[in-house]
């Protein structure tokens, strides 16, 4: 088949979801969500979007500036110059490949573009949701794997042990195993397991709830079960939070473009990309439809 031109290797199915390589899969495609969230337009050709997302979700900032060398661009850096505020500055340092690089003046040939209204990065958030999911899914493999493992066996020495482990990687791998040595079955010790049916239901619904925490963290809506009966009030308490997280971000976006288009004489704009779904504020509906009023009914009654 042709994907097993770039699965050759049938050890890795068995690391696949240890932590290390199960974080940096999650690590990796929280990350490019995150990236794909808002949607830039009316940039140069020589500023691909991704380059500021990735920066803001990384360092929390970046700098658009006009590059004595390279023209326009991009760039990660630092702040300095003393105003009346702590957190407030006038000039921006950076150094890029292939450009002249130094500090350049905030407002006159730069531009500051901030994550969130403190220029807080997405990265911590990012890594606590990976790790989570990360182990949600190892108890998830851990859990399928246990389901057909009736017993397990306490051994005296290390050549029983590795008959004793040549018999689990045979239930790892969907096979039936077998003991066929006499001595192997008077020298182990079994010890029953006791096995839950609804543990891998559970484990599933676990990595799904912290993937939806995830989201809402950010403040972009997650589909949740059609079954869930929720209440107009839930409803509303929920876009309320979800609107105060991605409309933050979405607000410092749009003041960068602005500032973008005054100082450079562009025509950029930004908004949430149509793969996420922004929550808006609607009119408050009541859980109970009023009642119908009858032909010949008064009001009173």
């Amino acid at each position: 088949m042709f994907i097993e031109n770039y699965y050759s290797d049938k050890k890795i199915e068995k690391e696949v979801l240890e932590l290390p390589k199960s974080l940096d899969y999650w690590l990796e495609t929280l990350f490019e969500k995150c990236v794909r969230m808002f949607e830039w337009r009316g940039l140069p050709d020589t500023i691909p979007q991704k380059e500021i997302e990735q920066r803001l979700i990384l360092d929390g900032y970046c700098g658009m500036v006009k590059d004595s060398k390279a023209g326009l661009i991009v760039a990660s850096g630092g702040l300095s110059g003393v105003t009346p505020y702590c957190d407030e500055f006038k000039n921006f340092t950076y150094a890029a490949p292939t450009c002249a690089g130094g500090m350049v003046e905030l407002g006159k040939n730069a531009v500051l573009i901030e994550n969130t209204s403190l220029r807080n990065p997405l990265l911590p958030m990012i890594l606590r949701y990976a790790d989570l999911l990360a182990h949600a899914e190892i108890s998830l493999k851990k859990a399928l794997i246990n389901n057909r493992v009736n017993n397990t066996y306490a051994v005296s020495d290390n050549e029983i042990a590795e008959s004793v482990n040549a018999y689990y990687n045979k239930i790892y791998t969907g096979k039936d195993g077998s003991i066929l040595d006499d001595a192997l079955v008077n020298s182990v010790q079994n010890i029953a397991n006791a096995r839950s049916a609804g543990v891998v239901a559970e484990c599933i619904e676990a990595r799904n709830d912290i993937l939806r925490a995830f989201f809402a963290e950010i403040g972009v809506r997650f589909a949740k079960d059609k079954k869930e009966r929720v209440v107009v009030s839930e409803v509303s308490a929920d876009n309320q939070m979800l609107l105060l997280n991605v409309n933050d971000m979405k607000r410092q976006r749009k003041k960068a473009a602005k500032e973008i288009n005054a100082v450079f004489g562009k025509n950029a704009s930004v908004e949430l990309s149509e793969e996420f779904e922004i929550i808006e504020e609607q009119p408050q509906e009541s859980e109970e439809k009023p009642r119908e009023k009858k032909e010949g009914e008064s009001v009173e009654d």
